[in-house]
């Protein structure tokens, strides 16, 4: 049994949820889970997604509703949850998350359990916030303060990660990456794809970090710019999108080379 975990981030409202269960509820999974619901933030004052709102989009959906007594960043609230669930697997999207592919979660269990697999994800990237990022001349000190202060914490290109808005391993591999440690938005980022992210933890630990598309094909570190997942091809072999991959889809064909470039380097992907 895998645990399907979203994270619905109250202060949105309630359209990303509708979006997920929409697209949840369109496409079968492939695989047997149990979808378990993280309300997230809907003590925030203002917040305009309530549980009742909440509970009101989820009705006709099996699951099992774990409320935050307080907000939490995403990879913290991952471990949070982990630690209540009696999963073998855990399956983590984000708010933004939306399936676009039938047996999607069949396809990343049957390559999780490949040997020596310790990680899958729906996309990866070598991006490095180490790395000098094009734009305006104006802001180029600022920047340069910002690359010396990032290539303390992070690798320098290429940083291959798997992406955590939509990514699946074993239960005891997230107890023991204790994803609590991520209270606030640079510890999360650090936790992605710094010196030591969940990627090079299961890396250095001897097992394998492997992207997966809708051809359900096991797609190790260098090759993942060859995925059509992430910002190469037309996207067209991801199996969930989110904000950045929509974000790319939409974009015109010169900030797409840009992007491109910022994920995979010079070489054309």
């Amino acid at each position: 049994m895998i645990g399907l975990v979203h994270l619905v981030w109250a202060p949105l409202g309630p359209e990303p949820l509708r979006r997920f269960l929409r697209s949840y509820r369109a496409h079968p999974a492939g695989a047997e889970h149990e979808v378990v619901i993280v309300l997230n933030g809907a003590q925030v004052e203002g917040a305009p997604l309530s549980r009742e709102e909440a509970m009101a989009e989820l009705e006709g959906t099996q699951h099992r509703l774990v409320e935050l007594e307080r907000p939490m960043q995403d990879l913290a609230a991952y471990g949070e949850v982990a630690r209540r669930l009696g999963h073998e697997r855990v399956c983590f999207l984000n708010s933004f998350s939306v399936i676009l592919a039938d047996g999607w979660l069949g396809h990343l269990a049957q390559v999780a359990e490949l040997p020596g697999v310790g990680l899958v994800g729906a996309t990866g990237s070598w991006e490095s916030q180490a790395e000098w990022m094009r734009g305006d001349p104006r802001g180029w000190a600022r920047q340069l303060s910002a690359v010396l202060a990032a290539r303390r914490d992070y690798p320098r290109f290429p940083n291959p990660h798997i992406r955590t808005t939509a990514f699946m391993l074993d239960c005891q591999s997230t107890l023991e990456l204790d994803l609590r440690q991520a209270r606030d938005k640079r510890a999360a980022y650090l936790l992605e794809s710094g010196w030591h992210s969940i990627t090079r933890q299961i890396l250095e630990s001897g097992r394998r970090a492997v992207v997966v598309g809708r051809d359900g094909r096991a797609y190790d570190v260098g090759e993942w710019k060859h995925s059509r997942t992430y910002r190469a091809g037309n996207q067209e072999n991801l199996l969930v999108a989110d904000k950045r991959t929509e974000d790319w889809q939409q974009a015109s064909s010169r900030m797409r080379r840009r992007l491109s470039r910022d994920a995979w380097g010079s070489a054309r992907p």
